[in-house]
């Protein structure tokens, strides 16, 4: 069985762990995260606090998920994933307070992230990283159906309003809501996206807008 992992064959792994990168200034937010990804027996492989940092590790060795504060020590990090996504996409989590995280979330629309709001619940710092894998895996669903980066993101807009679509009528996870797509995907033998264009088209349909 495929794993998220087989599709990303240019990424470097330690120990079959996934590896990830931590970009904040503030010590006490540095162990929280440190000891909640030892604990779920990841790869924490680098503490940094700037920009450069980043960028040149983002670019350089492709870690595996990023896990990132706003503001760092030369700088907004923001425009540095943006950037790097735009090379190549990268998993993230975005480190905010609640004031900042539709700013934050706006800006980074087009780019597969999670979020954590300060001040940091340790106890979610593992569902959120599983949580952005799986989003991440969708995502290169798409990108196996579409050659287009531009088009996988536009493509992944729909889908994410689909499974929000399906998660409130049902009432259901977001895991639940993406393998419905997927079902019917494959029973209607079409594209994971034209199935969620039917579903936000009916919906919206139903909502008349």
């Amino acid at each position: 069985m495929a794993v998220w992992t087989d599709f990303l064959p240019n990424r470097v792994y330690v120990n079959s762990k996934i590896r990830i990168v931590l970009a904040h200034t503030d010590p006490e937010v540095c162990k929280t995260v440190r000891d909640a990804v030892e604990e779920a027996d990841y790869h924490l492989s680098d503490v940094i606090e700037s920009c450069d940092d980043l960028r040149r590790l983002c670019l350089e060795t492709r870690p595996d998920i990023v896990i990132s504060g706003i503001k760092l020590s030369d700088g907004d990090a923001v425009p540095v994933l943006v950037e790097v996504g735009h090379v190549e996409p990268l998993p993230a989590i975005i480190i905010t307070d609640r004031d900042s995280l539709a700013d934050v979330e706006r800006s980074l629309q087009d780019h597969v992230m999670a979020y954590l709001v300060t001040p940091l619940d340790a106890d979610q710092i593992k569902p959120t990283i599983y949580l952005v894998i799986r989003r991440f895996e969708q995502f290169e669903q798409l990108r196996h159906e579409v050659e287009d980066l531009k088009q996988a993101l536009t493509n992944r807009k729909i889908i994410e309003r689909a499974k929000g679509i399906l998660m409130g009528n049902a009432e259901i996870d977001e895991a639940e809501a993406f393998s419905i797509l997927q079902r019917k995907a494959t029973d209607q033998r079409q594209k994971l996206v034209k199935v969620a264009a039917a579903i936000v088209d009916a919906h919206e349909g139903k909502c008349g807008k």
